[in-house]
């Protein structure tokens, strides 16, 4: 019960904050999304079709770590932009 109290804050909360934000934490959660399938792939794929080569494996991992980063600094960027443009 709680828990679905809390939920409903949070939504409310994230429905009040303004165009711009919304769209830059869209459109970086939907690149960082897009970057995580493509190093997902890349590990698949070097592990399981194409002979095994361990750069490739780094630069799928690293791909893969590089998208969790951009995902949080895309979504801690557009709230402190919400924030900043609020205090206006």
């Amino acid at each position: 019960m709680e828990t679905n109290k809390n939920i409903k804050k949070i939504a409310q909360e994230f429905n009040k904050i303004n165009k711009y934000s919304k769209a830059i934490i869209k459109y970086g959660t939907q690149i960082s999304l897009g970057l995580l399938l493509a190093g997902t792939l890349i590990i698949v794929l070097n592990n399981r079709l194409i002979p095994y080569n361990s750069n490739l494996r780094f630069i799928g991992t690293q791909i893969t770590r590089n998208s969790f980063i951009i995902l949080a600094q895309v979504i801690i960027g557009g709230l402190l932009m919400d924030y900043i443009s609020k205090r206006k």
